[in-house]
């Protein structure tokens, strides 16, 4: 193999290798964060995060028979914000461990009293932390859970969701919104019934 060669296939490994770190791993104040660590090394590298989200996936093997068997995990989703000069970080944890890492849009400066904002303005997908960050907290929160049963080879898997209802009161002279949020992510923005002060 030429030089040349072997300094372009030296130079598109080392491409995928960085790539791969992007989605696997990051970096909070000079230590590597990836995927298969543990919540406490997260804190300890990162600290605490700006937001939490958890939601709960039951699988059950073998089901209604004598040798049915539950496993319940709890997953959560931590936050973090580093401003406007770097990206969100999503790290997701199941069991305690790092299963995935995810970077989101453009950091933001928390500003209290940061109201109005524009609600209808966020895409589906939107975390809840970012709209409580830019907007303040709801004038009213109601959660439920719900529960989405689906086959898999051998039983069947639930998934507990927790789906969040944000109302905000923009005041007499508007309309009320809705943010509805499923595991923590945005999903639907509607128009609710007559603000008042």
């Amino acid at each position: 193999m030429s030089r040349r060669r072997w300094l372009f296939v030296a130079f598109i490994f080392c491409l995928g290798v960085s790539a791969s770190q992007n989605v696997f791993a990051f970096r909070c104040d000079g230590q590597l964060v990836s995927v298969g660590q543990s919540k406490l090394t997260v804190l300890k590298h990162c600290g605490e995060p700006d937001w939490i989200d958890r939601w709960v996936e039951e699988t059950i093997d073998f089901p209604d028979t004598p040798i049915e068997h539950r496993l319940v995990r709890v997953n959560e989703r931590w936050l973090y914000n580093p401003g406007p000069s770097q990206f969100l970080r999503f790290v997701t944890f199941r069991d305690g461990r790092v299963v995935s890492i995810e970077t989101g849009g453009r950091g933001f400066i928390v500003r209290p009293g940061m109201q109005p904002c524009d609600l209808s303005s966020f895409s589906l997908g939107t975390p809840s932390a970012e709209v409580a960050a830019r907007c303040g907290e709801p004038d009213m929160a109601e959660r439920r859970i719900e529960t989405v049963t689906r086959p898999i080879p051998g039983g069947r898997q639930q998934v507990t969701v927790s789906i969040d209802e944000w109302t905000f009161n923009l005041g007499a002279t508007r309309f009320m919104r809705v943010l509805t949020f499923r595991n923590g992510e945005l999903v639907e923005i509607r128009t609710g019934e007559k603000g008042f002060d």
